[in-house]
């Protein structure tokens, strides 16, 4: 059987034709594969930002010819490409497993430096055409990034100036400062100082060298990215604030309708999930008008616990959209109503909780310095708060924190955080080593959890205790006039039940809490007390943690 596959011809639009034919390949030997690269609309008018282009599918539509007239049998796309209207002629037979969704600011290490000095001030450039992007990061960035003290201007002075090129072409206008033309004045030129990207672009090409045999000169490419990479540092925004383009970091499979055959074919490599995700976020985009001249972000992410869509944005008739919720997918797609009560959960009303700081040796200040640092909360800094403790070398380590306060905290005293957990638990896995490898070439990933003494351990991740806590109930009756109750540690949960243990009796109350471990320690322990699964649907409730 031979199938020809059809794809821009950009690198990356390369890469992930391959990928489609490798996965066609692994299952289907027999299957002889040609792969046809060309331009599309959106590639010849490079200069024009997309959300001015009147045209929709500006990077697909040219290729449903070729499907019509039989020049080929299949076309490897961008989910976030493809316009929202289905086509009469064609139709998406599979989605590959997803690539991670989320941006990456890029941000030029030589011109952060200097700000850091002292040496430069003034307009913090971000180089982005997305609406999206520009409206979710203005706020963002005046706090995820450690601003320095003596030269804070630019936390105030934000400006998003436009770029367009595929990822090579805009790293380089970043890292090469002299590439950039301002739009509109191609005399003059500026020093920008970050950029935005999808972080699955920059994953996918910084392994093309993987398809090497397929494309020999991917070696080469993957080596000037990885490159220009090393004069930045990074940072992974936080879905919560700023949730991608709808279907961002999905490949889709377009082929003729009346192509059964083919559709058999994809089948077998469709990702069901990753496929049911991208179809709620274009729906949600779809009710809103679509196209990529919308200021609105959406994410949905398949958990253990349930759906989570991400939403953020503006639409064109001023609906402001800020939520996160989970998904009631067999009640139609619409959130789920958190509690059926209104009074406000007990959280910690007569619970006193004291934290002490742990003394750290020699030896822990060495194995700070060579690990990345997992931060559960902002209480774990060795610093924290003033601590006396003496200040440490991280060198080049990363910084990434379960939730997105104690990113906030950090970054106010100086620390540069790579990216958080968002409250989503603690075994929400980064997915940075590819990145890394690029940025910091000279050291894998190792990761190191700074937590308390008595928190369990994760995995196979290391973990450090720089600080105890403990609690005391103070005021039981607190916990007998509450309904509702709010989890936010095992050691808070087990204080609450030694003082009051009616609190766990089925029909007394809701319990709600944030996913992670805690909720995987409070439903274990619900079960041993007899509660039953049902009991526990009804009653046990996922709260997701809002952002910052």
């Amino acid at each position: 059987m031979k199938i020809r596959i059809a794809a821009r011809q950009s690198d990356l639009a390369r890469l992930q034709a391959f990928q489609v034919g490798r996965s066609l390949k692994k299952l289907r030997p027999d299957i002889h594969i040609e792969y046809q690269f060309r331009s599309s609309l959106g590639d010849q008018r490079a200069d024009d930002p997309l959300w001015k282009m009147p045209e929709k599918g500006v990077f697909t539509e040219d290729f449903v010819a070729d499907l019509r007239d039989s020049k080929v049998e299949m076309v490897v796309h961008s989910w976030k490409d493809l316009p929202i209207l289905e086509r009469e002629v064609s139709m998406i037979a599979a989605t590959l497993s997803r690539a991670d969704s989320r941006d990456v600011l890029l941000v030029h290490k030589e011109r952060w430096n200097k700000r850091c000095a002292g040496e430069i001030g003034g307009v913090f450039r971000v180089l982005t055409s997305s609406p999206r992007r520009t409206h979710c990061l203005g706020p963002l960035l005046k706090w995820a990034l450690p601003w320095p003290e003596r030269v804070e201007s630019g936390r105030d002075q934000i400006e998003f100036h436009p770029v367009r090129g595929n990822i090579a072409t805009r790293v380089s206008k970043l890292v090469s400062p002299e590439s950039y033309r301002v739009s509109g004045s191609p005399d003059l030129s500026i020093a920008p100082d970050a950029l935005v990207v999808a972080k699955a672009a920059l994953d996918r090409l910084l392994t093309a060298s993987e398809y090497s045999s397929d494309a020999p000169e991917f070696n080469e490419s993957e080596s000037k990215l990885r490159a220009a990479l090393s004069k930045t540092d990074f940072v992974v925004l936080p879905l919560s604030l700023n949730p991608s383009a709808a279907a961002q970091g999905a490949l889709a499979i377009e082929i003729r309708r009346d192509r059964t055959d083919l559709l058999e074919l994809c089948r077998l490599i469709d990702s069901s999930s990753d496929r049911r995700c991208v179809e709620l976020e274009r729906a949600e985009l779809a009710r809103h008008g679509g196209g990529c001249h919308q200021k609105i972000g959406v994410t949905v992410v398949e958990r253990p616990y349930g759906t989570v869509r991400f939403r953020r944005g503006v639409t064109d008739q001023g609906q402001v959209l800020d939520q996160i919720g989970l998904l009631d997918l067999d009640g139609g797609g619409g959130e789920l109503k958190s509690i059926s009560v209104t009074e406000e959960p007990w959280v910690d009303e007569g619970l006193e909780t004291e934290r002490r700081v742990l003394p750290l040796n020699a030896d822990s200040y060495e194995m700070l310095k060579a690990h990345d640092l997992l931060v559960a909360r902002f209480d774990a800094w060795p610093t924290a708060g003033g601590q006396t403790q003496q200040e440490f070398d991280r060198g080049d380590s990363y910084v990434w924190t379960a939730g997105l306060r104690t990113w906030k905290k950090l970054a106010a005293d100086g620390v540069w955080v790579t990216g958080s957990a968002e409250g989503f638990g603690e075994n929400e896995d980064p997915r940075i080593d590819v990145l890394a490898s690029a940025c910091r070439p000279e050291r894998p990933i190792k990761w190191l959890r700074l937590t308390h003494d008595s928190a369990n351990s994760t995995g196979t991740t290391k973990s450090l205790a720089t600080y105890r806590v403990s609690y005391r109930m103070k005021d039981p009756g607190a916990l007998k006039r509450a309904r509702t109750f709010f989890w936010k540690s095992r050691g808070q949960f087990e204080a609450a039940v030694q003082a009051d243990s009616s609190i766990l009796e089925p029909g007394r109350g809701f319990h709600l809490v944030g996913p992670g471990r805690t909720f995987d320690f409070v439903q274990s322990y619900l079960r041993k007390r007899g509660w039953t699964e049902s009991q526990l649907r009804e009653r046990l409730i996922i709260r997701l943690i809002e952002s910052t």
